[in-house]
């Protein structure tokens, strides 16, 4: 086992064109990582039933968001734990740990993603039990 962060993509699921992966093999508050030829690898899953697709890439220190995890509805990287709103690509807090966390630290790296290098955040919608990239976000 690897102590050092997921800065590689695991074994990501292959997108077919827009549709990046079948809705029902996530579970309510899950997430993947999915190859596609338009954008790269995208960390894709659900939160609370509805489903995003964001970059794979943390702002800290480039691990792959797409190996983290959902808590408290935000999508958590895999290695200090920044937690990203999944619809607007704001992190909602920073770094944490016995380094990272010290706390003007993590505020700086919280700014500084937010104003210099925010999380990009791609419109899905569920389309005949896919989760697809759409032109539109659903409801505008």
């Amino acid at each position: 086992m690897s102590i050092a962060p997921p800065v590689t993509s695991g074994n990501p699921v292959k997108a077919q064109g827009r549709r990046l992966v079948q809705a029902d093999v996530l579970k309510a508050d899950d997430v993947v990582e999915v190859d596609t030829d338009e954008h790269g690898t995208l960390a894709v899953g659900m939160v609370d039933g509805v489903p995003f697709a964001t970059g794979n890439v943390c702002r800290h220190q480039f691990a792959k968001l797409g190996r983290g995890q959902i808590r408290d509805g935000c999508l958590e990287c895999p290695w200090h734990r920044a937690r990203y709103d999944v619809r607007t690509g704001e992190m909602v807090s920073g770094p944490k740990g016995k380094v990272f966390g010290f706390p003007p630290y993590s505020k700086a790296v919280q700014g500084v993603a937010n104003t210099a290098a925010p999380l990009r955040t791609f419109p899905v919608a569920v389309v005949d039990g896919w989760i697809a990239l759409v032109d539109e976000p659903p409801g505008t």
